[in-house]
């Protein structure tokens, strides 16, 4: 009977040990300044920062919210939300079937249409359209994160906006051909704005009555902060 029990006592406490190993650890951010919490996720230890499970951030000014997912290897999967300044959901997709679950009118679009000079009427035939998945905040995310000035434009105090076009492909890719300049600046901004275009992850595309290839309008400021 003891041997029973022994035997019982060491597979509990294999199981335990596997649980423990598998329980991820809650890395949390701070930003230096402000000191509010801007990002937190789960990682295998806290010496790596491969993302294996739960996924926040949060803007550093206020400490609300902005996105919120999972990861698996590292790589986003499953229901993603994300936020507008109000702590509302602008924008809800799944990143494991592909599909756009929520969204809130697009403003993005109008928003480029308007600043390139061109008719906000100009998607009227669409059902859809293309949509930079995560919404103004993943957007706003992206370009911060991706795009340089210019270190000739720095040096000659260039400062303004490039107007570019591309089609979105009915695979929600960009097309690289298909980018082109409708407004530059020089000085390597429109350069700049072509790489940008290309690092842009898969969008939503247009749709009609299926999912459609569309030219898209898009503009790019340069006024970095001193």
């Amino acid at each position: 009977m003891s041997r029973k029990i022994t035997l019982l006592t060491l597979i509990i406490c294999l199981i335990i040990t596997v649980a423990d190993a598998q329980t991820a650890y809650r890395k949390k951010v701070y930003h230096k300044v402000t000191k509010h919490l801007v990002e937190e996720f789960d990682t295998q230890d806290s010496t790596t920062l491969n993302k294996i499970g739960y996924y926040a951030r949060y803007n550093s000014a206020n400490g609300k919210m902005t996105k919120q997912g999972s990861f698996k290897e590292n790589a986003r999967y499953g229901v993603w939300s994300f936020y507008d300044d109000s702590s509302k959901i602008n924008f809800r997709y799944n990143y494991s079937t592909g599909m756009v679950m929520f969204s809130r009118p697009d403003t993005l679009a109008k928003y480029f249409l308007r600043q390139a000079g061109v008719d906000t009427n100009y998607y009227a035939d669409l059902a859809q359209v293309p949509l930079f998945i995560g919404g103004p905040v993943e957007y706003r995310d992206f370009i911060q994160a991706n795009l340089r000035y210019p270190s000739v434009a720095k040096e000659f105090d260039v400062r303004g906006t490039v107007i570019a076009s591309f089609v979105v492909g009915s695979n929600g890719f960009p097309e690289k051909e298909s980018r082109k300049i409708i407004k530059g600046l020089g000085y390597g901004c429109d350069e700049e704005v072509l790489r940008i275009i290309n690092l842009m992850p898969r969008w939503s595309p247009a749709r009609k009555s299926g999912e459609v290839r569309q030219l898209y309008y898009m503009t790019f400021k340069f006024d970095p902060k001193k």
